[in-house]
């Protein structure tokens, strides 16, 4: 079975708007060296700030900012994994990277699910947003990053990088999308890794094509939401900027 008619392409990135579960076992096996992705976290919550310290995994979901999968159980987010990671290990090098963002709830949830699959999980980096969001108690300032790898994992271009990666959030008035990862850390955890193919299943606005794009790198996104895969277009589009070092 082919892969279907990309959504956008030019040079350096490809968009296919679809489910992942159904577009990444049609990947060229062993065509990707890095996977960079933000997955649904579960979490019941479209924003940091609006994620309780209790309460129930899932919420009311008619609101124009709620996307896809973000309202499921644990049992239900650990089922979503599982049909995810068998054609994702396929198509990953030898080697490869793989770096997904996660909340202190899912984190883990996701450990274990790569290990059962056998990934080689190396680490959980921390993503600190230099500023700390809503709360009652302890209030929530960083997100994780599980860095795991398809065997042992290639050699870092950039060995002088720390665990704890600081880095303002996407501002409320500036974040297209719900969840957007500011393009500033895309370009620093890409720009330590090796690999000339970076793949996104989960792209949203597509931030990590963009970062691939400008530190040269080919990159494929893949994302449920038509709106967008529009806005990714748009974005990757535009002139490639250059980054600041």
């Amino acid at each position: 079975m082919a892969l279907p008619e990309p959504y956008f392409q030019d040079e350096s990135c490809t968009i296919y708007h679809g489910d992942c579960r159904d577009i990444l076992p049609l990947l060229e096996p062993g065509s990707i060296d890095v996977l960079l992705t933000d997955p649904p976290y579960a979490s019941g919550a479209r924003r940091d700030a609006e994620r309780q310290v209790r309460g129930s995994m899932l919420r009311e979901t008619e609101d124009e900012d709620w996307f896809s999968h973000d309202a499921m159980t644990t049992w239900g987010f650990n089922w979503f994994l599982r049909s995810l990671l068998m054609p994702m290990r396929s198509a990953l090098a030898r080697g490869a990277h793989m770096y997904v963002f996660t909340d202190w709830r899912m984190q883990p949830t996701i450990y274990g699910m790569l290990e059962a699959h056998g990934f080689r999980v190396n680490h959980s980096l921390v993503w600190d947003k230099e500023h700390f969001g809503m709360g009652a108690y302890w209030r929530n300032q960083h997100e994780h990053i599980v860095f795991a790898s398809n065997g042992m994992p290639s050699g870092m271009l950039n060995r002088g990088m720390g665990s704890v990666l600081r880095c303002k959030t996407v501002s409320a008035e500036a974040r297209i999308h719900p969840t957007e990862k500011p393009s500033a850390l895309l370009n620093r955890l890409l720009g330590a890794v090796p690999g000339a193919v970076v793949l996104d299943p989960f792209m949203g606005s597509g931030p990590t094509l963009r970062a691939a794009k400008d530190l040269g790198r080919k990159a494929i996104g893949i994302e449920i939401e038509e709106r967008y895969c529009e806005i990714a277009a748009r974005r990757l589009s535009q002139m490639v900027l250059p980054i600041a070092v």
